[in-house]
């Protein structure tokens, strides 16, 4: 996932936990989009040319329960 410098420089400033981080400002992370895998690139495509900058940010697996942020 791409973080914004300013949300780095936040955290050091700030001497926050990441955990804290993604909780509190979400790292800049804005809009989502959840689709099939199978589905990513096309999308990326198809927002790119509405002059949209997109990117893959993680994936949903079968598991126990909470979020694991890697």
């Amino acid at each position: 996932m791409r973080i914004p410098a300013v949300f780095r420089l936040l955290q050091t400033l700030g001497e926050l936990e990441e955990r804290h981080m993604f909780n509190t400002f979400n790292m800049g992370v804005g809009m989502t989009i959840t689709l099939p895998g199978a589905q990513v690139d096309r999308a990326i495509a198809l927002l790119g040319e509405a002059g949209v900058t997109a990117y893959p940010i993680g994936e949903v697996v079968s598991g126990g329960e909470g979020v694991a942020l890697c």
